[in-house]
């Protein structure tokens, strides 16, 4: 009879273990599969906030050379997801790229910007707050990333007032002698 009370506490034992391994590794996977997931929508989230920063930014010297309107739906959408998925920094650096552009839009959207040094200036923050953001971006997702010292779609800076040299242009609306975002 101790042989049978033997066998059945051994049964029950490897049964026991291999519901407690085939639970804990369900557990563990579940749990690597939801940070691959979450890490995948911050990223996503990240790069829809890069382009549809560079999208407003080009829109707004379109509003203010061209009188087009804007949209800004894409970019509160953008702003959005970022809030859902995004780290407290990661977010932090999204708003202050949010007011820049919100401290700016008015004067270009009713095109009451006096300059091109107006200009300028509006385009050096937004493109330096850019460049923030993408270095807390690319910190949160990988700490192993260097910061970057110039944000994509940066232009040089526009001569001074004194004479320097002459403005820089391209062709952003795709008409011929647009001026330079």
């Amino acid at each position: 009879m101790s042989l049978d009370w033997a066998t059945t506490i051994t049964t029950v034992g490897g049964v026991a273990a291999t519901l407690v391994g085939v639970v804990a590794g369900s557990l563990l996977t579940s749990r690597t599969n939801r940070m691959h997931w979450s890490r995948d929508k911050q990223i996503d989230a990240c790069s829809a906030i890069v382009a549809e920063s560079t999208r407003i930014q080009l829109a707004l010297r379109r509003a203010w050379k061209h009188g087009d309107s804007m949209d800004w739906v894409p970019w509160n959408v953008a702003l959005g997801t970022i809030w859902l998925v995004g780290s407290p920094a990661v977010v932090e650096a999204a708003a202050r790229m949010d007011e820049v552009f919100w401290k700016y839009s008015d004067q270009f959207i009713q095109q009451t910007a006096s300059d091109e040094q107006t200009w300028g200036r509006a385009r050096d923050q937004m493109e330096a707050t850019r460049l923030e953001f993408i270095n807390t971006a690319r910190l949160y997702v990988d700490p192993q990333h260097t910061p970057l010292s110039q944000a994509p779609v940066a232009r040089p800076p526009l001569p001074d007032a004194g004479g320097g040299a002459p403005a820089i242009t391209s062709d952003p609306d795709g008409g011929a002698g647009a001026d330079a975002a």
